[in-house]
């Protein structure tokens, strides 16, 4: 059957792929190009299920063979060719980027890149180290729409075999089954995203991101059964561009919004997007975007690895400029000369006018070697590699001196305690620090230079968990005088609330110094940085110590790091300490709780 050609959904895929691309390189600029994916989604489950039906109501059948065939062709020759070339760049760039290499490299092959990173904790925005095939989660979930929705459709059909008008009535219950569907699938994301904590799995899961393709198949089985007006072409499909472009310069990866409210937008505004190009399906398209949409797909498989190696070694602009330059020529090598010969296909040799035929044992030697390089150079560079990245190691060390400290100190405590008066002991005032890594970095630093200073800090530690520290060392007798409070760059709920319970468990007679957080990845100021300074006005024991600012005034502080972290810089380890023996001052100089 010959598919039916829809002028205009060039357009949509080369603005989805387009507003993905910012986000990867620009991310500051359009934090919440992302969206970009879930437009993708509704535009895959649009066409897969309007071919699908379309064999179904010509044929009474699906060729499931046939389909998966073409499903693997058009997917996996590109992807393994990303993954061969990425294996074989691995050998020469920062071993942080080659930890647990050969899992990413499997989670990749297999398509369950998603669910890789939820189990490993992974995001785009909250890693020390970008993993060079986490792109690949977006395909990992086409596959599993892809495997399943024939079979799917194919089943309901069957279940249809005694209707009177089979074809209206499976095409009514398909349509309604996929609002169910949506519904529940958009009802389940509010709900985790509601709950809190489970930002990856929303981000990542089927679960949750099928719900794009409900409403791209919903459309598709509404505009096999249904007429409808045609739709003013320019001015719909521009006003639309422009409301979810205008969306993705305010949404972010951090704001329960986008997933509440913009993710189930965006799916809408795709679908009426799609329906504004196939009730204009009979109008020309523009040779050029037709031409452009050709190379999305392998332009989304090689920009992402290409940009975060160049990058870890250039600055942004000469990053960008070879990110361009290296994936233009990637392109070229895998759409004219790779994938001809994985699929055998005849190519034209360049500058001869003369065409090659990879015959069968050319195809076979280049699809064996290619998987036998692969993965041999994907083992020998995970070998090779360390078991955790430089700034992870530097982390875990810290916590181990930070152990030993806490041991010294216990000890140091209770000779201190025998050998002074009891005058002596009230007379002096104690520091708890409670931070997150960011504290823990400069944490022996500061303990050496401003006394009666004690830190606990840790790895990955939430803002949410501040109020039952601070209980918990009350009831240890281990809480100072006054509490520092460096938390706030793991923060996935509401900072404000989160800070009030803080508030209402320090006890009587303490002080409490915040600490504003820096996270030069986005655009300031901090959500939680904001919620403090508001937080520090209303109550009289509470001090503002504004280390972002200070951040944002010397950038060279986290100059080769990943933005979060300023371990070794001593410049910064200072500053950290002036900052603090001030904040210190101000405390002391105002009321106790």
């Amino acid at each position: 059957m010959k598919k039916e050609k829809i002028n205009g959904l060039d357009l949509i895929r080369l603005y989805g792929i387009g507003l993905i691309l910012l986000y990867h390189i620009f991310r500051g600029f359009l934090p919440g190009g992302f969206i970009g994916v879930n437009i993708m989604f509704v535009l895959s489950g649009f066409l897969v299920t309007f071919h699908l039906l379309g064999e179904i109501y010509e044929k009474g059948s699906i060729d499931l063979s046939s389909y998966y065939k073409k499903r693997f062709l058009r997917i996996f020759p590109g992807l393994f060719f990303m993954i061969l070339t990425v294996s074989i760049l691995a050998i020469f760039i920062n071993k942080d980027y080659t930890v647990d290499f050969f899992d990413q490299f499997l989670a990749s092959f297999s398509f369950t890149t998603n669910y890789y990173e939820i189990l490993s904790g992974g995001s785009y925005e909250a890693q020390f180290v970008d993993h060079l095939f986490v792109h690949t989660w977006f395909l990992a979930i086409e596959v599993h729409f892809y495997i399943i929705w024939p079979l799917l459709i194919s089943f309901l059909y069957r279940l249809m075999s005694k209707a009177k008008n089979r074809i209206k009535t499976f095409s009514k219950y398909f349509l309604l089954i996929n609002l169910a569907l949506f519904g529940l699938t958009s009802l389940l994301t509010i709900r985790i995203t509601l709950v809190g904590g489970h930002r990856s799995f929303v981000y990542f899961s089927d679960f949750t991101r099928f719900s794009s393709f409900f409403m791209g198949a919903m459309l598709a089985c509404f505009v096999r059964r249904f007429s409808f007006r045609q739709i003013h072409y320019k001015k719909f499909t521009y006003g639309l561009g422009i409301i979810i472009f205008l969306m993705a310069l305010i949404l972010s990866y951090d704001k329960d919004l986008t997933y509440i409210l913009a993710f189930p937008l965006v799916d809408i505004m795709a679908g009426l997007g799609i329906l504004t190009a196939y009730s204009n399906r009979a109008r020309d398209e523009n040779p050029l975007i037709s031409k452009a949409a050709r190379f999305t797909y392998p332009i989304y498989l090689i920009h992402w690895p290409i940009y975060v190696i160049a990058s870890s070694f250039l600055k942004t602009l000469p990053a960008i400029l070879l990110t361009i330059l290296a994936s233009s020529l990637w392109v070229i090598v895998d759409y004219y000369i790779y994938e001809p010969i994985f699929l055998g296909k005849e190519l034209m040799i360049p500058g001869t006018g003369r065409a090659f035929d990879p015959k069968a044992p050319t195809r076979i030697r280049t699809v064996i070697g290619s998987f036998l390089l692969a993965f041999g150079v994907a083992g020998g560079v995970s070998y090779a590699s360390d078991d955790m990245v430089s700034l992870e190691k530097d982390i875990w060390l810290k916590s181990i001196e930070q152990d030993l400290r806490t041991i010294a100190r216990d000890k140091k405590s209770l000779d201190d305690f025998v050998a002074r008066s009891e005058e002596e002991i009230a007379a002096a005032t104690t520091i708890t620090g409670i931070g997150d890594s960011t504290l823990l970095g400069p944490s022996q630093y500061l303990e050496e230079n401003i006394s009666n200073l004690y830190i606990d800090a840790k790895k990955s530690r939430p803002i949410d968990e501040g109020a039952e520290l601070i209980r918990s060392m009350e009831n240890e007798g281990s809480l100072g005088d006054i509490v520092l409070l460096a938390l706030g760059t793991n923060a996935e709920g509401d900072p404000d609330t989160s800070l009030r319970n803080i508030v209402e468990a320090l006890p009587d007679g303490k002080r409490l110094i915040l600490v504003t957080c820096y996270d030069g990845r986005y655009d300031s100021p901090h959500p939680v940085s904001v919620a403090m300074e508001k937080i520090a006005k209303e109550y009289d024991f509470i001090s503002l110590m504004d280390w972002e600012k200070e951040a944002l005034a010397h950038p060279e502080y986290y100059e080769g790091s990943d933005q979060v972290h300023f371990y070794g810089n001593m410049d910064a380890y200072e500053a950290y300490k002036n900052m603090l023996d001030d904040a210190i001052k101000e405390a002391l100089q105002k009321n106790s709780k």
